[in-house]
């Protein structure tokens, strides 16, 4: 009697628990309504459009639409206009320059960062940083490659006072320096390759020099993450979801990522070398509060410090209102 009392207590206790799992599954399938997705053609939104393809955004109840940006520029106002409702690839210090103005954004995860794709070369006449104190250097100026550039001369104890900046675009800096009309060029990408090929020069410091300086970031409006919580943890899910089937299956992942930029596969893991891509581990140590620059706090006081020199700053920022770690965290 006994046995049968333990039985029958252990297949009430089965249904219960398949039962329970069921409605769980039905509660995490729920449909979470429509959210718009804004990017451009960069190999850091990998993870999203990755999200989309596979069905993993879908799978956690949020139907999204893929809005096609015609530049960087459009997309971010799109974002601060409510065009779209998120996007992945926003630099972290245009984040930290709008909402000095008044522009309510949040960060919820660090998507990628530079790691070698920008840099600046240098003529054999320039041995190191310090070496360009009165040089002329071409830089576009109030752009991530003047940033990362002040970066540098700082570490040697140099301003951008210090040396003879040439305002050109990235394309047409690298050219200056091919030309020789420059001793140093800040450039990204092939143009910075061509420089040092084609110019006879030699890379004196990059994006991998100062890993998290020039980082992308999933923001939201904060209106919206504070009445769509569900929605911004799906997205945030459905990123970690993209990660882990990078990881596992990195050829079929930049065969889709092909597609969408309309590049060879070859090319897309070309780009891909340049940056590195921001797993929810490694958000886990950079949302966590901090001073240093191991702390996406900490880097975005570096980018106010930059702006503020700049001019590019009109009020004071709280770190701990526009980085949210929560959903981070939550995924955890």
């Amino acid at each position: 009697m006994k046995k049968i009392t333990i039985i029958s207590a252990c297949v009430i206790l089965l249904i219960a628990i398949a039962g329970g799992l069921f409605l769980f599954g039905q509660f995490q399938n729920q449909s979470l309504g429509t959210i718009k997705y804004g990017y451009q053609d960069w190999p850091g939104v990998l993870p999203y459009l990755i999200a989309y393809e596979k069905g993993f955004y879908k799978n956690r109840g949020l139907d999204v639409v893929l809005v096609k940006e015609d530049s960087y520029v459009k997309e971010l106002e799109d974002l601060i206009s409510g065009a779209i409702d998120f996007s992945g690839d926003v630099a972290l210090i245009d984040v930290v320059k709008r909402v000095s103005k008044g522009v309510n954004l949040s960060v919820v995860l660090a998507t990628d960062y530079s790691n070698g794709a920008d840099g600046f070369v240098a003529n054999s006449s320039v041995k190191s940083i310090t070496g360009l104190k009165g040089k002329n250097v071409s830089v576009e100026m109030d752009t991530l490659g003047e940033y990362l550039l002040y970066e540098a001369l700082k570490k040697d104890n140099l301003k951008l006072t210090d040396i003879k900046e040439v305002n050109l675009s990235a394309q047409d800096a690298a050219q200056a320096f091919i030309d020789k009309k420059v001793d140093a060029a800040v450039s990204y990408g092939p143009n910075l390759s061509r420089a040092v090929t084609d110019g006879d020069g030699a890379i004196l410091y990059s994006s991998a020099n100062s890993p998290g300086l020039i980082i992308d970031v999933l923001a939201f409006r904060s209106d919206f993450v504070k009445n769509n919580p569900a929605k911004v943890s799906a997205v945030v899910g459905a990123y970690a979801d993209a990660m882990d089937f990078i990881e596992k299956n990195p050829g079929d992942a930049y065969t889709i990522g092909a597609k969408y930029f309309g590049i060879s596969v070859e090319a897309l893991t070309g780009q891909l070398k340049g940056i590195k891509l921001m797993s929810i581990s490694e958000n886990m140590d950079l949302m966590s509060f901090g001073s240093g620059k191991d702390s996406i706090h900490g880097l975005i006081n570096n980018a106010y410090d930059f702006l503020k020199l700049k001019g590019d700053i009109v009020g004071d920022i709280d770190t701990t209102e526009i980085v949210d770690h929560s959903y981070v965290r939550g995924i955890m």
